[in-house]
């Protein structure tokens, strides 16, 4: 009997030893956001910033490192810049208000974007993706069954041709509204001037944004909000 619980107590060590890595390695589910002040990550949780004291992870395989840079998998390792906000759903917002996926993926404004590691290139020859679809650098595409068409400004796709869920912001600055809709900046210059947005919702110069559902939030000075971006199919 004592050498029975002897052996189930050698067990549980090594296994508890064994997943010990992995359990370090979960995703921190609590993490809302991270972002660099000087040259330390601050974390937010609840609300409230406090400084990232060891390398921790998100969810989508993002890890973060104490001194304000960040990897995504096992791609290279990337700094972030003076306001910055890595969002706990993947998506790096700017301090101009433009937001973007930190993963690997092809955008459409104007033109057809390559992202890879965070570095942008613009697509200048047809990019053939692994389910045989060709995307030309205009945004002209040839699926593989023969349906051409267009990617509308906005659009995103992920390096193996998935659609991916993209989102547009509003921020209030200095009495004024600047929206980033479908990969581009606009500003609202009149206080009167109103712009729908890709989910339903209006937002007036003032910094008035009246939801779809007919709920009203008056943005704060300083303030940005996300909301739903183009959902396009291919």
């Amino acid at each position: 009997m004592k050498q029975t619980i002897l052996r189930a107590v050698v067990i549980t060590q090594l296994f508890l030893a064994a997943n010990a890595g992995l359990l370090f390695a979960q995703a921190d589910s609590s993490i809302e956001a991270v972002k660099c002040l000087g040259n330390n990550a601050q974390l937010r949780h609840g609300g409230e910033w406090t400084r990232l004291t060891r390398e921790m992870r998100m969810r989508g395989g993002i890890t973060l490192f104490t001194n304000g840079t960040f990897q995504v998998k096992e791609g290279k390792t990337r700094l972030l810049k003076k306001g910055q906000i890595l969002r706990a759903d993947g998506n790096l917002l700017n301090a101009d208000g433009s937001i973007t996926p930190v993963f690997d993926h092809i955008a459409m404004s104007g033109k057809v974007t390559v992202f890879k590691d965070g570095e942008a290139e613009a697509l200048v020859v047809a990019l053939t993706l692994p389910d045989g679809s060709v995307i030309n650098p205009d945004g002209s595409y040839t699926r593989p069954r023969g349906q051409r068409s267009r990617l509308v400004d906005g659009q995103l796709l992920t390096l193996d041709g998935l659609t991916m869920a993209g989102l547009d912001t509003v921020t209030f600055c200095n009495g004024k509204v600047i929206v980033y809709k479908a990969g581009t900046l606009f500003t609202l210059h009149s206080p009167e001037q109103i712009m729908g947005m890709c989910d339903g919702d209006q937002v007036k110069g003032d910094g008035v944004v009246t939801a779809k559902d007919g709920r009203i939030t008056q943005l704060s000075e300083g303030q940005t909000i996300t909301v739903e971006g183009l959902r396009a199919s291919w």
